[in-house]
């Protein structure tokens, strides 16, 4: 009898031993649910870093040349504008006689001659400046190259307003015919030859040549603000 009870109990062990966990198998569970849980949320973190390493410098970047962009249109824009505008008006007062020397006559004569080369000395210098801007950031084409056919049109409004031959007060007429239309200013006045200020027709003349090239001079400052130099 106690031989078969022996045998039972070594035939079936104990509950305590069956139900007892595998305290092996424990610490790698946590690990895989830790994994499970973690993983995810690394990878969108990483995700996150590269995305934000990559994007924000790219973003600067583009912010930057933006400003780049606008300041350097605004400065040429502003040289545009002010060395056109400058001439015209220096050379109204020149053809009109309005430039004064405390001298006489001839010191007179002498202070306008000055002043009608200083002004067109200044304008070439100071156009075709702005011409190898225009070039340097849009290219020969479009804006430089209408820029390019502004600063003879200007040249020839600043030598209409001295005493010139009749034959190249002729051939500079013509220019500015082709240039801005036949029917842009009344063009009779411009074709005197000796003491231009005493006519009213020429100073009507004069005037009106002048307002239309400002307006043509602000169309091409106008149209350089809509583009995108290179920097």
């Amino acid at each position: 009898m106690t031989g078969g009870k022996q045998r039972s109990l070594e035939a079936d062990p104990p509950h305590s031993a069956l139900s007892a966990p595998d305290r092996g198998d424990a610490p790698s569970s946590r690990l895989g649910a830790i994994a499970a849980d973690v993983g995810p949320k690394l990878f969108l973190t990483v995700v996150a870093a590269g995305i934000t390493a990559l994007l924000i410098p790219w973003i600067n970047g583009k912010w930057q040349d933006h400003r780049a962009q606008l300041e350097l249109r605004t400065t040429l824009a502003t040289d545009m504008s002010r060395a056109y505008t400058d001439v015209i008006t220096s050379e109204r007062f020149v053809a009109f006689g309005l430039v004064y020397s405390a001298g006489g006559k001839k010191d007179q004569v002498a202070t306008n001659v000055n002043a009608w080369l200083a002004a067109w000395h200044n304008w070439l210098v100071e156009a075709r400046t702005q011409g190898a801007q225009l070039t340097s950031r849009y290219g020969p084409d479009g804006i430089a190259a209408e820029w390019n056919e502004f600063i003879p049109a200007i040249s020839a409004y600043i030598r209409l307003g001295a005493e010139i031959p009749a034959a190249d007060r002729t051939s500079l007429i013509a220019a500015e015919q082709r240039y801005l239309g036949t029917d842009a200013v009344p063009w009779a006045g411009l074709r005197h030859l000796r003491g231009l200020k005493r006519y009213p027709d020429f100073k009507e003349s004069y005037t009106a040549l002048g307002d239309r090239l400002l307006d043509r001079g602000d169309l091409l400052v106008q149209k350089e603000l809509r583009l995108s130099p290179r920097v």
